[in-house]
């Protein structure tokens, strides 16, 4: 309506007013068994409401720096603002860190580096409206303040490149490197290929019950593809692929029907929220490319290729592109309005949050795990786990050693899981995903 409607009484408007999307958890809330483990990491009753607190307050410095990061890694690699070489990241940083420790920099940016900043910054002052571009120009202009914008995106690039160079170059193990994470900004990053270890889930769900219907469900932390760390491909405008692959995945698998399916995508990231309510207004038309493509070492798997072939024949109206020069798989996918309507957004810190809505037959978590600690991780666990129904399935990817102890204490032992192979690789072992489904207690 929009309007106050004057003279009513108040507590009529107070009772007409909608609920909250969600409430914080408390420490009430938990199972008794999460109470005990978060006890042993020194989490107790009366420290609880501090903690959440400081999560909540961290998380939005953590997703202000996940944006930032993003606009980092555009700034690099994008071939839109500027005919200078894109930068790979991770080369960036060490020649940046490189410099800092020898002296030779003395502070300074890499030459190449300042080019691309003002080559930036006068793209972001240009009437260009490509939607990736005005995505950050607005972003910039928020972060900056009124304030020198090439001293802040300086600062945010030696940021970036301080965690990238620890990550790709100082840490001894693949532990020690997803430890780092626990602490980083929180990206809103996503790829097509991180649907395909959904669809596995998805049928290995069907094949356990032929008779199982999903009406209800919540995919956490569906993302936006805006600039990834590396081998950026600017296709299309930017675009959540996730919401859209587990909707034309659950009706194509015989799941659900268009006609009663509920997904309600929920990201900590207020940007992301706002992208998905706007497609699903205005449905999307989705330029889909393949982040790996075929070289002479890497080779898609060809279940993959299957897997991408039929991605979007359930949603809408399929264009096949042809391969591009790199070898990526290219396809256009027109939502439909029916698929559309299937689609909510809502903001929500999965770790100290949940939904005030009924319970979901499907929780959807992947690449988003990694970012919480030991902690973190339970409370995320514990909250997942109240929002399924009896029954209900929890699908993630995350493959750290607690997590099925930790899942188990939560009320949502695990089931089963899949190793996923996207592609092979010559000389290496495959790239590849893993796919975990628990089932809540009944």
């Amino acid at each position: 309506m929009g309007r106050l409607l004057w003279g009513l009484p108040v507590l009529c408007l107070l009772a007409a007013a909608p609920p909250p999307a969600s409430r914080s958890v408390t420490w009430v809330d938990l199972p008794p068994a999460i109470q005990t483990r978060l006890e042993q990491s020194g989490v107790t009753a009366s420290s609880f409401d501090g903690r959440i607190a400081t999560i909540t307050r961290e998380a939005r410095t953590r997703v202000r720096e996940g944006d930032l990061d993003h606009l980092v890694f555009y700034l690099l690699q994008s071939t839109h603002f500027t005919r200078l070489p894109p930068i790979e990241p991770a080369l960036s940083a060490r020649e940046f860190t490189q410099g800092l420790r020898s002296g030779a920099s003395r502070g300074k940016l890499p030459a190449a580096v300042e080019a691309r900043i003002a080559a930036f910054l006068k793209a972001v002052d240009s009437r260009d409206r490509d939607p990736r571009l005005s995505y950050f120009r607005g972003l910039i202009a928020e972060a900056a303040a009124g304030r020198d914008r090439r001293q802040r995106v300086s600062l945010e690039y030696t940021r970036a490149m301080t965690f990238l160079y620890g990550k790709e170059f100082l840490s001894r193990s693949p532990e020690a490197a997803a430890e780092l994470y626990q602490t980083r900004g929180l990206s809103t990053d996503t790829a097509v290929e991180a649907g395909y270890a959904v669809h596995v889930g998805l049928n290995v769900l069907k094949s356990l019950d032929r008779s199982r219907r999903i009406r209800r469900v919540l995919i956490v932390g569906p993302g936006i593809d805006l600039a990834p760390r590396t081998g950026m491909l600017e296709v299309g405008p930017p675009e959540s692929y996730q919401p859209w692959a587990v909707i034309d995945g659950l009706v194509a698998i015989g799941l659900s029907s268009l006609n009663d399916l509920d997904v309600v995508g929920a990201d900590i990231n207020p940007r992301v929220v706002e992208h998905l309510r706007a497609a699903a207004q205005a449905p999307p038309v989705l330029r889909l490319v393949t982040g790996i493509g075929d070289t002479d070492s890497v080779t898609l798997s060809q279940d993959y290729r299957e897997y991408f072939s039929a991605l979007g024949a359930s949603i809408g109206t399929i264009r096949r592109g042809a391969p591009s020069a790199a070898g990526h798989l290219v396809k256009t996918v027109a939502v439909s309005a029916k698929a559309a309507a299937v689609l909510r957004a809502e903001r929500l810190n999965i770790v100290t949050e949940r939904l005030s809505e009924q319970p979901f037959d499907l929780v959807i978590a992947t690449n988003i795990l990694p970012y919480f600690d030991h902690a973190e991780l339970m409370l995320a666990l514990a909250n997942m786990s109240a929002m399924l129904a009896p029954g209900g399935v929890l699908l993630h990817n995350e493959t750290r050693a607690s997590v099925s102890e930790d899942a188990a204490a939560a009320g949502v032992p695990a089931e089963q899981n899949r190793q996923v192979v996207i592609a092979t690789v010559k000389g290496a072992p495959p790239l590849a995903d893993t796919v975990w489904l628990h089932r809540r207690n009944k």
